[in-house]
Order: structure tokens, then sequence, then C-alpha cells
């Protein structure tokens, strides 16, 4: 199930990156909007929407998305929510995994959701989804004890029938790991990383980009990471231009505090986000976040019985917190 969940947040990820958020028709408003989702920065660059993976399991290596987890949970996770989010995860007596799922991003009537069916066969798993974007998503997996290979087909219909095709592939063997995503059709970027464990609760790894229609790397990324699962470092150097830091710490067990910063940045841009969380330890958790333009978040996150979570958001300009700009979003996850 928490494989099928990381699969819609994926793909409300792509929806965000696509999306340009627009809270009024104003120019000065959407321009504010487009920065408070961080798309672009100030030199007009796209920046990539930061990736939070799925929780590990037992025995296995993090990944390099993972180096900076806890602090990115902190300060991402319910502050990029839209007006509304809503998933439904159920199962069938075939054992066939049914998810329904939608969102309102970045405005209430700016629609994305879809359908995805998922069926595992022992080490082997297919699935299909239909997007309401007109795209239909095919996924074909197989799993062994160190190795994994995903064949992944995107089918869409925006510009007459269109179809591209990539192989996602990784290996692991402690203390290294490796993860490629190789473009077969229509795919213009090869991505992939390497990891290393040198010694417990430390990390090193290497991530690159090439793309292969203007032939010519995208990135290169090195990250450094420590982890003891009360204390967190991350620190991560892209293109010898941008680099950033994040640290994690729990105070007690309820109590935990996150900083993520851009520590230099060939283009001046700042970027600064500092939170803290409390935790009920009864599935309630509360979070704060403030920015360095003043934005200031609110997250409450809780759980309704065994099978319903939901998340509500509220953010508004610390500068002026009647006049400025104000988001209230919801999400519901209804799941067997």
């Amino acid at each position: 199930m928490e494989e099928m969940r990381y699969r819609l947040r994926n793909l409300f990820r792509q929806n965000k990156k696509r999306a340009r958020p627009s809270t009024s028709s104003s120019e000065e408003d959407n321009g504010k909007a487009k920065k408070e989702d961080e798309s672009e920065d100030d030199s007009g660059k796209e920046i990539e929407a930061e990736i939070i993976p799925s929780p590990l399991a037992e025995g296995e290596m993090p990944t390099y998305f993972h180096v900076g987890v806890l602090a990115k949970e902190c300060l991402l996770t319910g502050f990029k929510l839209g007006a509304w989010q809503l998933q439904c995860l159920t199962k069938s007596n075939q054992d066939i995994y049914i998810s329904t799922f939608g969102e309102g991003y970045p405005t209430l009537s700016s629609i994305f959701g879809g359908v995805d069916l998922f069926k595992e066969f022992g080490n082997f798993s297919v699935s299909l989804g239909w997007l309401t974007n007109n795209e239909m998503l095919s996924e074909m997996a197989v799993r062994g004890s160190q190795w994994y290979a995903l064949l992944k087909s995107t089918f869409g219909k925006k510009d007459g029938i269109t179809l591209s095709t990539k192989l996602k592939c990784g290996f692991e063997r402690n203390p290294v790991k490796v993860e490629l995503v190789v473009p077969l059709y229509k795919e213009p970027l090869f991505l992939g990383y390497v990891l290393v464990a040198p010694v417990e609760n430390w990390v090193l790894g290497y991530r690159t980009v090439y793309n292969m229609d203007n032939k010519g790397f995208d990135k290169h990324a090195f990250c450094l990471g420590f982890s003891n699962g009360s204390t967190e470092l991350g620190l991560k150097l892209e293109n010898f231009e941008d680099l950033r830091g994040s640290i994690f710490q729990r105070i007690g067990e309820s109590w935990a505090v996150a900083l993520k910063s851009n520590l230099y940045s060939s283009n001046n841009v700042k970027q600064l986000a500092v939170g803290v969380q409390y935790d009920f330890q009864n599935g309630t958790l509360l979070k704060a976040k403030v920015r360095e333009d003043s934005r200031i978040g609110f997250v409450y996150q809780t759980k309704i019985g065994k099978n319903i979570e939901v998340m509500y958001h509220l953010a508004f300009d610390g500068n002026d917190p009647i006049k400025g700009a104000h988001r209230i979003g919801a999400s519901w996850d209804f799941y067997y």
C-alpha cells in the first residue's frame, strides 16, 4: 500500500511541475503565486521540484533523495497543497489495487486527477493509469533481492497521439546503491545516481542528468548526509554553482525543528525556511514554517480512525497578514 501511495505522490508532484500557480488574474498576483511555489528563481531558471521518497524498508539502503528527507518532510509536506486534494485506495477480491485521485492546484477549479490499477504477481507487477490530461501510463516491473527494473510508458493525445518510454533500474549491495533512468523512446533525459555509505549513519552521493536532445549535461550534483534518527544533516552541491544545506533535530519525543537554506548561489538567489513541528503521538502532527520572504504557513495533519488521513494548510504574508496573499488547502486520504 505504501508503494501505491508513493506512486500517487509522484503524480501530484508532476502535476505541480506542469502547472503554473495563479491565484488571481492580475500579473502582480500571478508573480507572487509563482514565487510562492518556487517554480522559478529570480534569474528565470526553473527550480526542480523536491522529491520526497517513500519510507525505507528494513535493511534497505537510502537513496540519493533520502539525504535531508526529515527536513523536507517537516518543511514541504502539506505546505504545497493546492485548494484541495483527494485520494481513495482500495483492493479488490482479485488483489488488484484501485486508486482514484484528484486535486485542485493551484486554484479550486484547476483540476487534475485520474484512476490507477496495480497488480502484483510474485516478483512481478503491472499497472495502468488514466489521467485527466488525456494521458495513459503503464508500468511493468520485476524485482530481485538486490535489483529491480521498471519499464514505464506514457501515451498522450495532446498534439496527436504520442508515446514515450523509459527504463528505470537499480542495484543495491551495501555499501553501494545505483539507480538509473534510461530513455528508450521520445524521452530526452538520462538520469542516474550512485550512493555509498562508507560508515554508519553517513552517505556520499553523486547524481547526473544528461539531455539527449541537447547532447549535454544539465546537472552534476554531489551530496553528503548524516542521520541517526534524531539528528539529520544534509548538504548538496549542484553544478558547482548552488550549495544547499538542511538540518533536522528532534527535541524529546514530540518536538522537532528544521532548517533549509541556500548557502551559496551563483545567481544570488536567497532561500531560507525554518520550521517547527509537534507530534501528539497519536497520529496527529502540527507544523509551522516561516520563509525568507516572511511567508508564514501552518499544517495540521491527523488520522480519523484507521483508514482516513486528513491534512489542512494555511499560509499568509507575514508582512501584511490581512491584505497579503492567502492560501488555504485541504487533503483527504481514504484507504482500505
